[in-house]
């Protein structure tokens, strides 16, 4: 999947590399950004060149494209009322609580295709088995951070 990079899609924020020293800045969307930065920038959030330790960086991110998704605010339309209590809390405990949740679902925040994966899973795990559609789909570079390390999901 091949898209042309844009600094308008780099998030307002976010920490931008410019090591070119870095034995995986070809693979870094930070170093990516960092290398389209407007003449107009003049300065911002980055990611400082000590922060290697070998040939480790713990703010490396590889570069990828996505299929993000946008907006749920009909998620649980069709869903009993007594399960859509139950999947609303996995949901926002799954994206960081409510203040988070409320940027995805309002489509202020990109889901990862992973992200929208493990939202279906919550709802095949209570039998609701139709495919999710949220409300907009993004081909775009992935600039989001883990939300969750760990998958949240009850066994």
């Amino acid at each position: 999947m091949a898209k042309k990079f844009s600094f308008r899609e780099v998030p307002t924020g976010y920490q931008l590399c410019f090591n070119g020293q870095c034995p995986r800045r070809d693979d870094c969307i930070r170093f990516l950004a960092g290398q389209h930065v407007p003449a107009t920038m003049m300065s911002g959030p980055a990611v400082y060149p000590n922060a290697m330790t070998g040939d480790i960086c713990p703010f490396f991110k590889k570069t990828r494209i996505i299929h993000g998704a946008w907006g749920f605010r009909n998620l649980y339309k069709n869903v009993e009322k007594a399960d859509a209590q139950i999947l609303k809390a996995k949901v926002i405990n799954y994206l960081g609580g409510p203040v988070a949740c409320y940027g995805y679902m309002h489509g202020d925040k990109l889901l990862t295709p992973e992200q929208q994966e493990c939202i279906q899973g919550f709802f095949n795990e209570m039998g609701y088995t139709n495919t999710i559609v949220f409300e907009g789909y993004s081909i775009m570079y992935d600039f989001t951070e883990e939300v969750s390390k760990v998958d949240n999901r009850e066994e």
